[in-house]
């Protein structure tokens, strides 16, 4: 699936506009919906409450496919925010039967349910609560002695989001 079938896929799918998606990033690009940082071979990534536009969506994929799918674990943070059914749908193409170790930190219910569904693709996908931060890092088997270095780098990126939202505000 290509980037314009994504984008043709993702419109059939009804959902929620966020308030913001008609705006621009006052310098003509649109607002950040995502934001990642790879640690070695975790990648951290923070999503606000909203969706990631494909373009988004599919330079990430990119990213993690040029590190090898397969050698990678994932840290997600997200404040409800979530891919669509057609990015989703992308994803498992991309991981063609196989397993990534993937923590997915949230306090929303429809995200626990969304994981739910991813896991029937991805065995390896688990939901923790907010209060859960230090499960999630064992379950990625990530040493103890990281988990400040990442609760830094998902505070960074948190703030790398409001000061995107601040900026079209």
């Amino acid at each position: 699936m290509d980037l314009n079938s994504l984008r043709r896929e993702s419109s059939l799918v009804p959902g929620p506009v966020p308030d913001n998606a008609s705006r621009a990033h006052p310098k003509g690009q649109a607002m950040k919906h995502m934001a990642y940082k790879v640690i070695d071979r975790l990648f951290v990534v923070v999503f606000g409450t909203a969706e990631p536009s494909d373009d988004e969506w599919t330079t990430y994929l990119a990213v993690v496919e040029r590190h090898g799918i397969d050698r990678t674990m994932q840290l997600i943070v997200t404040d409800g925010g979530v891919p669509s059914y057609g990015q989703r749908k992308y994803l498992n193409e991309r991981l063609a039967g196989r397993s990534v170790p993937v923590a997915v930190v949230s306090g929303s219910r429809r995200i626990v349910t969304v994981v739910t569904a991813m896991s029937w693709f991805n065995r390896e996908i688990k939901a923790f609560p907010p209060s859960g931060f230090r499960e999630a890092i064992a379950y990625l088997q990530i040493p103890a002695s990281r988990t400040e270095l990442i609760e830094r780098e998902i505070e960074r990126l948190k703030l790398e989001l409001d000061n995107d939202r601040r900026a079209t505000a």
